[in-house]
């Protein structure tokens, strides 16, 4: 599947145990009382009241286990498919950017979404860099799925959303979100991509 399919650039234990540390924190953090999850869902009200932080915290609480479960099954397949691809603190960029354009393109572009939790927007965004990076490294197969992304996500703009996936999330998907942290992970990869030898230092 290409150069980058399998062939092993970085070591894959430091980004494993980076994952693994955050599923504990996001475990944790569904485990505490749901006000306090409250506190930290991305809340529009409450952030237009200043309350900041919920831009970023609210992509990593859920609205439950299944929900949580539902997101780290993702991650872990992409920290499976693409871990190894760029380093842990190229990694930790890409998710701090996608998490940040997931809260900022709600805030901004999304105002008829009152409230948001899930890992599902910075998971779009690290597919873009996933699929993005085997693309740049000349693997056609990528193409055709960042393809599939995207229209996955013009489908579910245009109301299509997908049978299965509130049943799964456990609530309505918020659709909007996927295309901020999708929008993050592009800007990542062409940052990327213009700065080449900058960012492989990180």
């Amino acid at each position: 599947m290409g150069e980058t399919f399998g062939a092993r650039r970085h070591p894959l234990r430091p980004i494993v145990a980076i994952v693994a540390v955050s599923s504990v924190v996001m475990a944790a953090m569904q485990a505490i009382p749901e006000a306090w999850q409250h506190l930290l869902r991305y809340d529009r009200p409450a952030v237009g009241a200043g309350e900041w932080w919920r831009l970023l915290s609210g992509n990593f609480v859920h609205l439950d286990w299944a929900h949580l479960a539902l997101n780290l099954a993702g991650l872990w397949l992409g920290t499976w498919l693409f871990g190894a691809d760029r380093s842990p603190r190229q990694w930790l960029a890409a998710t701090l950017l996608t998490a940040t354009t997931t809260g900022v393109g709600l805030w901004l572009f999304s105002p008829s979404v009152l409230w948001c939790v899930g890992l599902s927007g910075v998971l779009h965004g690290l597919m873009i860099v996933g699929f993005g990076g085997w693309a740049l490294a000349g693997d056609r197969l990528a193409l055709g799925l960042l393809g599939l992304v995207a229209a996955k996500m013009a489908w579910e703009q245009a109301g299509g959303d997908m049978p299965w996936a509130a049943s799964l999330a456990g609530g309505r998907v918020i659709t909007d979100a996927h295309v901020w942290g999708a929008i993050g992970g592009a800007a990542f990869l062409a940052v990327a991509t213009v700065w080449k030898g900058r960012v492989a230092r990180l």
